[in-house]
């Protein structure tokens, strides 16, 4: 692997700063329905929600564009489009406009949103893919609390429209990925991956990567429900205020950020139990909130989870695409984009399903039972991986 310049890393990692920060603008709403006084409470959601929809059907269509067109014109078209979009989102004479733009903007996002990870595992391989997949996360974590804290430090001091110029860092990103970051085929065999590449992927194979795949599901419902849950958690027991269900939030983030700059550290000493390690974290930290006495062992507990995000989602998209030839590892990465997708927008629904007491309380207690129940899976699999492993050694 030939040594790439630092800036190719930094232009690659740059582009996660936006697929975390679409719901970012979710404080413009008390000031949108204030000033378009006839929105609805639903539609005035809409406006943070609906990103998230065109970006998870993008993710998708993106994953034919890039062989046709490449992954350059793909970031650069990507960029560009989030850029429209958050122009005319700061500009929109009516609430149908704005949804417009919003949805302009998650059409952008999920062009170039895959490749975020995927370009990571085409270019760069050992121990640095490894510490670059867990910066990748970090700067996820970064896009999420920065746009969190740049939404809030405009609306202190200017018209909630101008929150949406946060998505302008589309600008500098689109500048150093054309300087920097050169064409990448999706389409072509490594020279070190043509024998791997020549024979069709294995059912083992397969059966493992759809494991990863309703791992990444189940534990990311649970991250996505801490993630809307504890500010309301914090306010309905008089643990604290608004602000501090807010903080809570950032909190998370914070754990995010941390958990992603330490991930090529800590999968060097833990390796195979690191996955096993972030769902022990996640489990843990979901049982401190729901047993939770005041707002100082909520943000505990929600640095936690925040904390396992930033080692699990690494991990999984690694392991993941280890089970496909480089060559496809974009629709790899696609397939895996879908699961967290698909838990972002199924999160309430699950969340419901699995909330027999009816309240935050039973939702949380719930939500780290079956976490455990999936940690314990995780060990069984370790255990037996490892068995099998020392047999064939002895054969």
């Amino acid at each position: 692997m030939k040594k790439r310049s630092a800036m190719t890393a930094i232009s690659i990692l740059m582009l996660s700063l936006l697929p975390m920060s679409t719901g970012a603008t979710a404080s413009t709403i008390p000031s949108l329905m204030h000033q378009f006084s006839g929105v609805s409470a639903e539609t005035a959601e809409l406006t943070v929600t609906i990103p998230s929809f065109t970006m998870a059907v993008f993710i998708v269509i993106s994953s034919f564009m890039i062989k046709k067109v490449g992954t350059k014109r793909i970031v650069l078209a990507g960029t560009a489009i989030t850029t429209l979009g958050a122009v005319l989102s700061m500009f929109a004479p009516n609430v149908l406009i704005l949804l417009i733009a919003r949805a302009i903007i998650g059409v952008g996002i999920g062009l170039f949103n895959s490749l975020c990870v995927s370009l990571i595992d085409r270019l760069y391989s050992g121990q640095q893919r490894e510490r670059l997949l867990g910066f990748q996360n970090t700067f996820q974590g970064l896009g999420a609390a920065g746009g969190a804290l740049a939404v809030g430090l405009i609306l202190a001091y200017s018209s909630w429209r101008m929150t949406f110029g946060f998505y302008l860092v589309a600008i500098p990103l689109f500048l150093l990925y054309l300087l920097f970051v050169p064409e990448v085929q999706f389409n072509e065999e490594d020279a070190s991956d043509q024998q791997t590449t020549n024979e069709k992927v294995s059912l083992s194979s397969k059966l493992q990567f759809s494991y990863y795949w309703i791992v990444l599901f189940i534990i990311m419902v649970f991250y996505m429900t801490v993630n809307v849950k504890i500010p309301s958690y914090i306010i309905n027991n008089n643990f604290g205020s608004v602000a501090s269900g807010s903080a809570a939030v950032v909190v998370l983030s914070i754990g995010t950020i941390i958990g992603g700059l330490i991930y090529g550290s800590i999968y060097a000493v833990a390796k195979e139990y690191t996955l096993l390690l972030a769902i022990a974290i996640e489990a843990v930290s979901i049982f401190a909130i729901s047993a939770a006495s005041s707002s100082f062992t909520c943000f505990v507990g929600a640095f936690g989870v925040g904390f396992s995000f930033g080692l699990f989602i690494p991990f999984i998209f690694s392991k993941g695409l280890s089970f496909v030839p480089k060559k496809y590892g974009n629709d790899a990465t696609t397939v895996l984009m879908l699961s967290t997708n698909s838990a972002n927008f199924l999160c309430p629904y699950v969340s419901k399903l699995i909330n027999f007491g009816g309240t935050d309380h039973s939702l949380f207690v719930a939500a780290g039972v079956i976490a455990t129940i999936v940690g314990i899976v995780e060990l069984v699999k370790i255990l037996t991986n490892r068995t099998l492993t020392i047999s064939r050694q002895e054969i």
